[in-house]
């Protein structure tokens, strides 16, 4: 057995991501936090893609500029590319309907995210004041794994590859 097992990613539920939001300090910087979280877990973004959002198409789709995270989509890198919504359900199943193209289309501001190599951390250090992010991660460390920032980009993965996961993870991450 070795000691160098890495966790994997823990792949957050839609009640972690509702639970977070409603948990988030109601003030300008709460919100720019909040509207970040949101855009990661619905269209399955990495914190540095927040940088390069944009609406095409009469402001009805959300695309991603640089595809220098997700060449997987577009086929090729640096070609941009259409984001699909997965949208976040709460614990009835009912959609939730946070008009995100229009906020990107209308200019809401994201909180500061830096250069593409410091977005996760200054995501990461805003998300470990919170208590509420704080018991997702013990939650995830409970299932061998490590809540992050990339959890957002994961619940995404996940939900797509297995819509089973959204219920019960059974996967190595």
């Amino acid at each position: 057995m070795t000691h160098q097992h890495i966790p994997s990613i823990y792949a957050l539920q839609d009640s972690d991501i509702l639970h977070l939001l409603a948990a988030l300090p109601n003030s300008t910087m709460g919100r720019r936090y909040g509207f970040a979280f949101q855009l990661m877990a619905t269209y399955g973004l990495k914190a540095a893609d927040l940088r390069y959002l944009q609406v095409r198409n009469q402001d009805t789709e959300l695309w991603l500029r640089s595809g220098r995270h997700r060449a997987e989509l577009s086929g090729r890198p640096n070609e941009p590319c259409r984001l699909e919504a997965l949208t976040v359900v709460n614990v009835d199943g009912t959609p939730q309907d946070w008009n995100l193209v229009t906020r990107v289309a209308h200019g809401e501001r994201l909180p500061p995210l830096g250069s593409d190599s410091e977005a996760d951390q200054h995501l990461e250090t805003f998300l470990n004041d919170q208590p509420a992010w704080r018991k997702i991660q013990n939650n995830a460390l409970l299932a061998a794994q490590k809540a992050m920032v990339d959890s957002f980009y994961q619940r995404y993965a996940c939900t797509t590859q297995n819509r089973g996961c959204q219920s019960h993870r059974h996967n190595g991450g």
